[in-house]
C-alpha cells in the first residue's frame, strides 16, 4: 500500500513540477530581485559617495595646482626664465608638497 501511495505522490509530482513550471520560475525570479534589492541600494550608495570623494580629490588638486602656479611661485619663475622643464619639476614638487 505504501509504495502505490509513493509512486502516486512521485507520479502526481513530477505532473505538477511539468505543468507550473513557468510559475516556480517566474516566482523563483521575483524572490532573487527582491532579496538583491538591499544590496542594490547599498552599491548605489556607495557608488554616489565614491562620485563625491572623486570630485572632491579633483577640486583640491585644482586648488593646489592654481596655488602652485601663482605669480610668485617658482613654476612662475623658472617658466618666465626659459625653463620649462625645470618650472614643470618644481610644479610637481609643489604640488606633492601641499
Amino acid at each position: 500500500m505504501f509504495q502505490i501511495f509513493s509512486v502516486f505522490v512521485e507520479n502526481n509530482l513530477k505532473h505538477d513540477l511539468k505543468k507550473h513550471k513557468s510559475k516556480l520560475v517566474y516566482s523563483f525570479l521575483i524572490g532573487l530581485i527582491i532579496g538583491s534589492l538591499p544590496t542594490i541600494n547599498k552599491m548605489k550608495e556607495n557608488f554616489g559617495v565614491q562620485k563625491l570623494i572623486q570630485e572632491q580629490r579633483q577640486i583640491q588638486n585644482q586648488n593646489k595646482e592654481k596655488i602652485c602656479k601663482g605669480d610668485n611661485s617658482d613654476y612662475k619663475k623658472f617658466l618666465n626664465l626659459g625653463f620649462p622643464k625645470t618650472a614643470i619639476k618644481k610644479l610637481n614638487i609643489c604640488i606633492k608638497e601641499r
